[in-house]
């Protein structure tokens, strides 16, 4: 009888296996011990082809397939460089288990961003995004300088999802402890609208942020509303509108705002529209 010489395929799937991790840990210390500037160099050619320079004072490696930057500068063609105190972009395997495996992150200041996409950066399927502490004054070099608006972020997530058919959709919610809308208008003497202790629930349909509430309050008036956000992955043609409701605005300063413009009236809504990044405030008695 003729014996089989062949190898049973099942006795190569542990040597293979072993060699595939062996492979994967030289690669991992290989990496390590690269210098950041090597690292950071395929970065720095993919965004240097999209009009954007960056330059990392530190950078390292990190585990398990990621690179850690402090103090990045980011400074887009003829723009104003903006600076991040620290930044981490990697690839994380426990974020396949929710198809998130990209993870980005950095801060300023008090101020952090998270965002986990999936793994298409171009046209992601998922993201999710959690802010702390931002300002607009932390965006300083990347707000538009002619806009007098501010806010200040508490905390905020939201997170959407992208469709076969290219549909965006999804929810999210925030706190901000103030937000300053300019007031143009030229019979106001009020020249802006400062908003406290403002929350925020909204969803997001189609490249709209649907506003389902919003409240807070403005001189001690409690005030309540709903808006929406046109095409707001591209702030600089968005367009924002949100029609708010000032509860007792005979009460507080608002009183006084009544007795100089429009003693007669009974009701005063506050308007908001213009640009996400350039939004406007109005008032409206009657």
């Amino acid at each position: 009888m003729r014996r089989n010489s062949g190898i049973a395929p099942g006795r190569l799937l542990f040597p293979a296996l072993g060699a595939l991790l062996f492979l994967l840990t030289l690669l991992l210390v290989f990496a390590f011990f690269l210098p950041g500037d090597v690292l950071l160099s395929p970065l720095r050619s993919a965004l240097s082809g999209r009009g954007i320079e960056i330059s990392c004072a530190e950078s390292r490696f990190a585990f398990p397939l990621g690179l850690r930057c402090k103090t990045l500068v980011i400074a887009p063609r003829g723009g104003t460089p903006f600076t991040l105190d620290n930044a981490y972009a990697g690839f994380e395997w426990t974020g396949l288990f929710r198809w998130l495996p990209i993870h980005f992150q950095a801060g300023r200041g008090q101020a952090t961003v998270d965002v986990r996409t999936s793994p298409r950066l171009s046209n992601p399927g998922k993201v999710r995004v959690h802010v702390e502490k931002l300002s607009s004054d932390d965006l300083a070099g990347l707000l538009p300088t002619s806009t007098d608006a501010g806010f200040s972020i508490e905390s905020a997530d939201a997170r959407w999802d992208r469709s076969a058919s290219g549909t965006v959709a999804g929810k999210g919610e925030g706190t901000l402890a103030w937000l300053r809308l300019p007031v143009n208008a030229p019979d106001s003497p009020v020249r802006e609208a400062l908003l406290r202790d403002v929350r925020v629930k909204f969803a997001v349909r189609e490249g709209t942020v649907h506003v389902s509430s919003l409240t807070g309050t403005y001189e001690g008036s409690v005030v309540e509303g709903t808006g929406e956000i046109a095409r707001f992955l591209t702030p600089l043609s968005s367009s924002i509108t949100f029609h708010l409701r000032i509860q007792n605005p005979r009460e507080g300063k608002v009183g006084m705002l009544f007795n100089l413009v429009a003693k007669n009236a009974k009701n005063v809504n506050l308007r908001i529209n213009g640009t996400l990044l350039s939004p406007t405030g109005e008032f409206q008695f009657f």
